[in-house]
């Protein structure tokens, strides 16, 4: 499977059956969501570290626009702070930004951008109640993930009226919502297990975050547990898995801090694929595979 995945330090391409990384974009801070929308792969990037000197309310996010052959061709910013941005997501023809310091969901229509806070918009000390940090598009609903920073919950909110309509307790310090068979899925983070409503569990230690499938492979990112100060520089790894949750390797990210999303690289994308793009990322390989 060939990923996109981003890091403390990096976004970059991963082939998983041949180790190949082919880092795409660095210097911008903490990487976080990736989402792809038509021709185009956008990225949310902090601008600042875990690790930074800059102060979280001074933090202004954006969002790097890449094109088809994963070259960067703009960014997107919004009029107000996107602070502590985590998983973005299009959903039809609007895209969606996570932003945990403010308990808010930024929303951007292709012009406008639009900001909703689904259950507390909290006080200027207390703006992030729930950590708001991953998407799920089900039908008529946005699912998302509150933290909560600890007993963690999946909200159902309808996208015609954002009213909430259904909620589930799950996990501890959770990150990401996927849906197989029926069930809902996600990474209890706190615990280091992978977790399903109907009772699934995967224990997987670190800190899991960021789950990419396809019809054959699972990839889940495990990041080490670390002081705070520390996370940015710490060395993470994939863990490769059968369709069927069989591990078959693991993949090594030596001083890329912390894993923060995955996805498969979607159809038409391909890097390197012009002539422009080739010596810009001609950067030394840095994964290492263990195979088991």
């Amino acid at each position: 499977m060939r990923l996109l995945l981003t890091t403390s330090q990096s976004f970059m391409m991963l082939d998983t059956d041949t180790g190949a990384l082919h880092p795409l974009d660095r210097g911008h801070g903490l990487y976080y969501g990736i989402a792809q929308h038509d021709e185009k792969i956008y990225v949310a990037a902090r601008h600042r570290l875990v690790s930074s000197d800059i102060a979280q309310e001074e933090e202004r996010g954006e969002i790097l626009i890449f094109n088809q052959a994963l070259q960067p061709c703009g960014t997107l910013r919004a009029p107000f702070p996107l602070r502590d941005i985590h998983e973005i997501a299009w959903h039809k023809g609007k895209l969606w930004v996570t932003c945990s310091f403010d308990n808010m969901i930024a929303i951007f229509d292709g012009e406008q951008w639009e900001q909703w806070y689904p259950l507390d918009r909290g006080t200027e000390d207390t703006g992030d109640v729930n950590h708001f940090n991953s998407f799920m598009f089900d039908d008529d609903h946005v699912w998302l993930l509150a933290h909560n920073r600890g007993a963690s919950e999946l909200l159902a909110f309808t996208l015609k009226t954002r009213l909430l309509v259904h909620r589930i307790a799950i996990g501890n310090c959770g990150h990401n919502i996927w849906r197989e068979n029926g069930a809902l899925f996600t990474c209890s983070s706190a615990e280091g297990k992978i977790l399903g409503e109907n009772g699934f569990l995967l224990e997987t230690g670190g800190f899991p975050r960021g789950v990419a499938r396809d019809s054959k492979t699972r990839c889940v990112g495990v990041s080490t547990l670390a002081e705070r100060n520390a996370r940015d520089f710490t060395s993470g790894k994939l863990m490769i898995f059968t369709s069927d949750w069989e591990l078959q390797k693991e993949i090594d990210l030596p001083e890329e801090g912390l894993i923060l999303d995955l996805v498969p690289l979607p159809a038409g994308f391909q890097y390197g694929s012009n002539d422009s793009g080739n010596k810009k990322f001609s950067w030394p390989k840095l994964a290492s595979i263990f195979s088991r």
